[in-house]
């Protein structure tokens, strides 16, 4: 197929670095050049006529038809593509119903049964189906999640792949000020100014939590464009001292960005969950999906976005080139 010998600079680039952890530097001041090059292998694929459906294994007309419906925006639309269409590829039935407008409304159409398979956040699903949940760490989020869910919907695996927010400073401050993790800041957020979107300024649960846990009341609070890259520019203007992003934003040029580890699990975990229907998915096909979630990272999560940002790529040849770099 055309266009996969760029794919094996990135699969190489892939093998070479683990799933980075949330209190390391994001080193992907090179993430422009890999997204050039997943646009080019996604270009290329397009252009060779190459269609992304297995020939190799006929549906399974015995399984359960799967009809798939996911949110209208950003990595859920990707991932919910990815999973759809793994499970074509295995010879699967899957239906796509039209997307809604918003997750609430698309975990609603599970829990009715119009839909049988969505995508989901744990933290976002827990807090949904339980207002009184205290849970705040991954293993316990999901735990409680899988409690929560209305009678008849279940969950697969989580993914490794999480989007939740994340505390971010320059390298120059986190050299000079001694900030690595969240716990540095205990009694000093005062000292700075903290930037972010509207809604992450807004959302009380995380200022609670994050100023409870490491004695944290910034000095001044300023909201800023719905753009990950407004933050980083504020941040390298010197406008804010921290930063509020998400952890899958796509960003360009972050190597001069640390985010501060949640060290002490503050931050509600929001892993993308595939949610589905009891009984709608066979025992091969569920333990297809739970591959697929072994699988995803939050770096894949961040390219692929970055292809819908900075190219002509829709989520449907985004998700197909993810497959296709894992051998389904």
């Amino acid at each position: 197929m055309a266009g996969r010998l760029s794919l094996e600079v990135i699969r190489a680039d892939r093998r070479g670095r683990g799933e980075e952890g949330r209190g390391r530097m994001l080193r992907t001041g090179d993430r422009a050049g890999r997204c050039a090059m997943v646009l080019a292998g996604v270009g290329a694929m397009a252009l060779s006529g190459c269609q992304a459906q297995s020939s190799i294994v006929p549906a399974h007309r015995d399984d359960p038809v799967v009809v798939v419906e996911t949110a209208s925006f950003g990595e859920v639309e990707i991932v919910g593509h990815i999973y759809g269409n793994a499970l074509v590829r295995s010879g699967s039935r899957v239906t796509a119903r039209p997307q809604a407008g918003t997750q609430d409304e698309v975990v609603e159409s599970v829990v009715t049964g119009e839909a049988t398979f969505t995508i989901g956040f744990t933290g976002e699903l827990l807090r949904t189906f339980d207002e009184n949940s205290t849970e705040v760490e991954a293993d316990e989020v999901y735990t409680a999640m899988m409690a929560a869910l209305p009678e008849g919907v279940t969950a697969a695996d989580p993914a490794p792949a999480e989007d939740a927010p994340v505390y971010a400073v320059t390298r120059h401050t986190s050299e000079s000020r001694g900030l690595r993790t969240m716990s540095d800041l205990v009694g000093r957020c005062g000292e700075f100014t903290l930037g972010a979107r509207e809604e992450a300024l807004a959302d009380r649960e995380l200022a609670t939590s994050v100023g409870t846990t490491y004695d944290c009341g910034f000095g001044r609070r300023v909201a800023l464009e719905p753009n990950p890259r407004a933050v980083f520019d504020a941040l390298r203007e010197g406008e804010i001292g921290v930063g509020l992003v998400q952890s899958a934003d796509p960003v360009l040029h972050p190597e001069d960005i640390v985010a501060l580890d949640d060290d002490e699990d503050a931050v509600l975990a929001q892993h993308l969950v595939p949610v589905f229907r009891k009984g709608s998915l066979s025992e091969d096909q569920l333990a297809l999906v739970n591959r697929i979630s072994g699988e995803l990272t939050t770096e894949d999560v961040r390219e692929l976005l970055l292809g819908v940002e900075f190219g002509s790529a829709t989520p449907v040849a985004l998700a197909n080139y993810w497959l296709d770099e894992h051998g389904y």
